[in-house]
This record gives C-alpha cells, sequence and structure tokens, in this order.
C-alpha cells in the first residue's frame, strides 16, 4: 500500500472487485495501474476516469463538486437496462410486486444526496412502474410510506427499549402461492399463533407456482459421465 501512496493516492475503498479511488490531480494513473497489476500475475486491473465531473461506481452516479468540494450522488442505471420489473398482471404473490417498487425507493434514499435528484428519481420509479403494468396511485403510496419511513428513522425518535419477555421469536414459513386460499390460510395461521403462541412472529413467503416451461424438456439431458469436471484455481505464490 505505501507504493499506492507513493504513486499518489489518496483514498482507497473498495467493495468486492471494483474500487473507488481518489488521486492527486497530477499523479500519473498508468503507474497506479503498474503496481496493481505487478502483484499477482493472476490479476489484471483496469479503470475508468471522470468524465466532465462524474463518474458511475457499481449502481451511483457520481458528481464532483468542485465550488463546494462535495461528492453528489444519485442512482446510475448502465445503457442496456431494460426498465423490466415483474408485471403487475403476473400470477404472483402482490408481496414480490411490492418488493420491486420498495426496492427501488429504498435505494433512492439511501443513494440520491439532494432532494433534486430524490425527485427525479421518484419520477423515473414512477415511469418503471407504469411500463410494468403499475397505477399511479399504487407507487406513490409506497413512495409516501416509505419516504415517512425513513423521515422518521431521521429525526431521532428514542424508544423505549423492549424488556426480554416483549422479544418475539421471528419464524419464516414458506407456502405455495394460490391467490385467495394463501391468503386465508396465512390469516388462519397468525390468528392462532396471536391466540397460542404469543412470543412467536410468523413471517410469510409466497412461493410462486412453476411456469410452464418447468413442465417440458427442451433439451436432451447430458449424461453424468458425459460432463466435464473442471476445477479452476489460481494458484498463490507461496504454493
Amino acid at each position: 500500500m505505501d507504493d499506492l501512496i507513493n504513486a499518489g493516492v489518496c483514498e482507497w475503498h473498495r467493495y468486492v472487485d471494483d474500487t473507488f479511488v481518489l488521486v492527486n490531480s497530477i499523479t500519473c494513473i498508468d503507474n497506479i495501474l503498474s503496481i496493481l497489476n505487478n502483484f499477482h500475475p493472476s490479476t489484471k486491473f483496469t479503470y475508468k476516469i471522470e468524465d466532465g465531473d462524474k463518474l458511475e461506481f457499481l449502481d451511483v452516479l457520481i458528481t464532483r463538486s468542485i465550488g463546494c468540494q462535495l461528492f453528489e450522488t444519485t442512482i446510475y442505471r448502465k445503457p442496456t437496462y431494460a426498465d423490466l420489473l415483474t408485471n403487475y398482471h403476473s400470477y404472483v404473490s402482490m408481496q414480490y410486486k411490492n418488493g420491486g417498487i420498495i426496492t427501488m425507493v429504498n435505494r433512492a434514499l439511501i443513494i440520491c444526496s439532494t432532494y433534486t435528484s430524490l425527485a427525479a428519481e421518484f419520477n423515473e420509479i414512477r415511469r418503471i412502474g407504469l411500463l410494468n403494468g403499475y397505477t399511479s396511485s399504487f407507487i406513490d403510496t409506497i413512495i409516501g410510506i416509505k419516504l415517512s419511513q425513513y423521515r422518521k428513522k431521521n429525526n431521532d425518535v428514542i424508544q423505549s427499549p423492549q424488556s426480554g419477555s416483549d422479544v418475539k421469536k421471528r419464524m419464516y414459513v414458506e407456502i405455495p402461492f394460490i391467490e385467495n386460499a394463501t391468503k386465508e390460510f396465512r390469516n388462519k395461521i397468525t390468528h392462532l399463533c396471536n391466540k397460542l403462541r404469543l412470543d412467536l412472529d410468523i413471517q410469510f413467503f409466497m412461493e410462486p407456482s412453476p411456469a410452464v416451461q418447468m413442465l417440458y424438456q427442451t433439451k436432451d439431458p447430458t449424461n453424468k459421465k458425459m460432463k466435464s469436471d473442471v476445477v479452476y484455481s489460481i494458484k498463490c505464490t507461496q504454493c
């Protein structure tokens, strides 16, 4: 790491195999790349520099604000992004449909650093949702709920800690999704637990019905002895 610091690296942040690096303005990027690629013959780094004070890192678009010396962040989507979600009219549990919108809203609340970028991302979520059959009221309701929860969380509301007797044991149950029958079964189990097992917090997961293509084999099965047994490995320097 000392070699990288001497080469001009000021900040180094890594997420799995992606890194976000701040360097001095006079730093030669090729020198840093040479140091990294010489660590091990099996590792090869590439790099991308900012363009117009902007740089994409994973699903975040980072903008460098020269005037106030801050980073502004918003959501980044690759050009190949297809605007696809679980369609609202799909035969799956409403949990999956809620989850698609909730995930995007939560990500926007975490990543967007300004109200302007957050409002723009909410409009983008509405656009994607409408393309996949969701109604405006459905999307706006979720945005309102998650935004209220986010504000409440950031207002440092002090809640009284739960005593040991109030803590419930969470149990996850997976059940097949058969629309009304599944909902009725879930309600009955919840009602019984509320009467007989107050110490349990039951969380249900709806398993979607198998797709039609799962019922048919589109390819001839390969005999087990005809399959290759390949193990990929990288030898370390001490091996």
